[in-house]
């Protein structure tokens, strides 16, 4: 700060304070009574006297005197006359000695003795008397500069510097003690978060960018909640799916293994009649398996979307008259009654036909399986209110509402929500087959079409299924 900013300032004072005792001295002598009073140049420069350290002035008339507020000396005076010849400031011809003249007072030559190696003329100003040039007045000093401490704003710097740099230190180590303690309250929670507290947050303290890390922070950890929410999700599903397979495996293997072991030992007496009843009976049970396992690959192939769909534009109430009919004498069979119920006009979507007919087959089929003989199933479609519709989410605006009600047991309110769940069947009906499969695999098929499934349970009793799928024209 001193080399780069001080000296430039301290020159450039010096030189304006010395322009300005130039100014000064020319024009006070220049106003002199007796302009040829020696005594009288001699206090005007001594007064004005620059304020730079080792600096002086001096009058070097044109008729050859040179006035200085002390006696020069000759080694002195031959240093400043070269100066004052080579600046154009004396004529040679007309210099003589003026000791004669020089005022007898004032600091001594030998004061100046140390400066005859280093003297330099600083500025001068002329002196007009009446119209005529009278001389120079010639401010000399040394060539190298002047002292810092000659400017009263380096004096004060200098005074208060002690207490500004005392002031910086209070105040930086303040300052990096309240960076360190937010770091140190981050850090905190950052081993929080490292241990598996994910609910750890950083309460924010700024809106610098020690401010900004702590919502980065957060928003970090809040995502890894989620994350670990997801996945501990996901791994709960897994197990779950994992145990289920293997019990809905484990059942129809058991019961074969049984009735192998029975057929296959010698000490176990058995009619060709019971024989024969063993051997349906593993023949049922092997064909129970073969269709778990592929509804199974059925459903994991349609959430993995490894089937994709061929959508094409049809009639999806043509298809489910067509269902009705297909599958009636097997419901008469049962003691059932199957009843179509729904539009005689076009329900046109835009659906996979093959997948529309297997979500129709899968619904019919489990109102077979559950409900008892006597029984009386619907089948109906309705074009769905756009009203109502627009207070639901995840239900088209405007499309058609398949429904397959019965009569039959219902459902209990707490089966509800997990009808459609793989595997998951109600205690009620635990005991009517089936694999657990059929509508998880309607879920989805009903999903990929961009529409969605929800049960009812009827009053006094009797359930039904509803699947909505957007409209086309």
């Amino acid at each position: 700060m001193v080399v780069t900013v001080l000296r430039p300032l301290a020159a450039q004072r010096a030189h304006e304070r010395t322009e300005l005792s130039l100014d000064r001295a020319s024009r006070q002598i220049a106003a002199l009574y007796d302009p040829y009073d020696l005594r009288e140049i001699a206090r005007v420069l001594r007064e004005n006297r620059p304020a730079a350290r080792d600096a002086f002035l001096l009058l070097s008339a044109w008729d050859g005197r040179l006035v200085a507020t002390q006696p020069i000396g000759p080694d002195l005076r031959a240093r400043i006359i070269p100066l004052l010849l080579s600046s154009g400031l004396a004529d040679s011809s007309a210099l003589r000695d003026s000791s004669a003249g020089e005022a007898p007072f004032g600091r001594s030559g030998d004061d100046f003795a140390s400066l005859e190696a280093r003297l330099a003329v600083l500025g001068h100003r002329a002196v007009n008397i009446e119209g005529g040039r009278f001389g120079e007045v010639v401010a000399m000093g040394t060539a190298e500069g002047v002292s810092l401490w000659a400017l009263p704003e380096t004096r004060a710097l200098a005074l208060f510097m002690p207490f500004a740099i005392l002031a910086a230190g209070v105040a930086g180590l303040l300052m990096v003690r309240i960076v360190v303690t937010r770091l140190q309250a981050l850090e905190q929670v950052a081993r929080r978060v490292t241990g598996g507290e994910l609910s750890a947050r950083v309460e924010r303290s700024g809106r610098d960018e020690i401010g900004r890390l702590e919502q980065s922070f957060n928003l970090m950890t809040e995502r890894l909640a989620v994350a670990r929410a997801q996945l501990e999700a996901t791994d709960l599903q897994r197990r779950r799916l994992f145990a289920d397979i293997t019990h809905e495996l484990a059942t129809p293997l058991t019961s074969i293994r049984g009735y192998v072991e029975t057929l296959a030992n010698p000490e176990v007496p058995s009619s060709e009649e019971e024989r024969a009843t063993y051997l349906n009976d593993v023949l049922e049970e092997a064909k129970r398996l073969e269709l778990l396992i592929a509804d199974l690959l059925e459903l994991t192939r349609l959430e993995a979307g490894s089937v994709p769909l061929k959508p094409v534009r049809l009639d999806w109430a043509a298809l489910c008259r067509h269902a009705a009919r297909r599958l009636g004498p097997r419901f008469s069979a049962a003691g059932l009654t199957l009843e179509w119920a729904g539009l005689e006009t076009p329900a046109w979507v835009l659906a996979d036909g093959r997948r529309l007919e297997q979500v129709v087959d899968n619904l019919l089929g489990n109102a077979l399986r559950y409900v008892p003989a006597g029984g009386h199933v619907t089948l109906s479609m309705a074009r769905l209110d756009p009203v109502l519709a627009g207070h639901s989410t995840d239900r088209p605006a405007a499309g058609w509402g398949l429904t397959v009600s019965d009569d039959g047991p219902g459902i209990a309110s707490e089966d509800l929500p997990h009808v459609f769940e793989r595997f998951y069947r109600a205690e009620s009906v635990h005991a009517q087959g089936g694999t657990g499969l059929g509508l998880a695999i309607v879920r989805e098929i009903a999903s990929q079409h961009g529409g969605r499934v929800h049960a009812e349970s009827r009053q006094p009793r009797g359930a039904a299924f509803i699947v909505e799928l957007p409209s086309v024209e």
